[in-house]
């Protein structure tokens, strides 16, 4: 029985993977993203969830299948009046929006939450705006740790390899190809990373990604 719900739940990440691919273009995507707290979240004009990650459906505190199909409202509440003008904004112009910070209460959920949205349009073979696509990120919660805001980085005191060893982590870079891009070992990749944690206080390379975009080490 449990070999039967295994192989479900792995047909039903690979469907909403290939959801996700259908929309958004490789150049987009961050190979951490799956592995992190980084929601993805793909709408159309009528501001429906056309696709999205489980993180974004946890962000919502409901299953993904319960928003495909569903606009902003029935999902977020009275939320969507404050995020509904920001992607229909990106629908008019055709131009990205980064580090927008959003803050509510979401219906499923207790507590205000604080959140970064990063969208940008999705166009057809016309051209046209036909979807907007949103990384979001949740910067403070009850249960989800808070990264340094953009002010304490200069207190932390990040050196330049530091930071570019960052940059390369929050792409996506494994540790060999780190290597081979700043000509050093991977031993000496590896204790940057682990410096790096420590330094900044991150749990996890989840959280380091967090950072490199809320501080603009890194923009999507």
């Amino acid at each position: 029985m449990r070999f039967h719900a295994t192989q479900a739940e792995a047909v039903s990440s690979e469907r909403h993977s290939e959801l996700i691919s259908r929309y958004v273009p490789r150049e987009y995507l961050l190979s951490a993203v799956d592995a992190s707290a980084i929601g993805i979240v793909i709408c159309d004009r009528r501001l429906r969830y056309k696709a999205l990650n489980r993180s974004a459906a946890t962000i919502h505190n409901l299953p993904v299948e319960a928003h495909l199909g569903h606009k902003f409202h029935e999902i977020l509440g009275n939320m969507a009046d404050k995020v509904a003008p920001v992607w229909e904004n990106v629908f008019a112009s055709g131009q990205r929006l980064s580090n927008f910070e959003v803050a509510g209460q979401l219906p499923k959920r207790s507590g205000v939450g604080h959140w970064i949205l990063n969208l940008f349009p999705l166009t057809d073979t016309r051209g046209r705006v036909a979807q907007v696509g949103c990384f979001v990120i949740e910067i403070a919660s009850g249960t989800s740790p808070q990264p340094p805001c953009a002010d304490d980085l200069e207190q932390i005191r990040l050196s330049p390899r530091e930071r570019e060893i960052l940059r390369l982590v929050a792409e996506g870079r494994s540790n060999k190809e780190i290597s081979s891009i700043l000509a050093i070992s991977v031993r000496t990749v590896e204790t940057y990373r682990s410096r790096l944690m420590l330094k900044l206080q991150m749990p996890s390379i989840a959280h380091l990604v967090q950072y490199a975009i809320k501080n603009r080490i890194i923009t999507l």
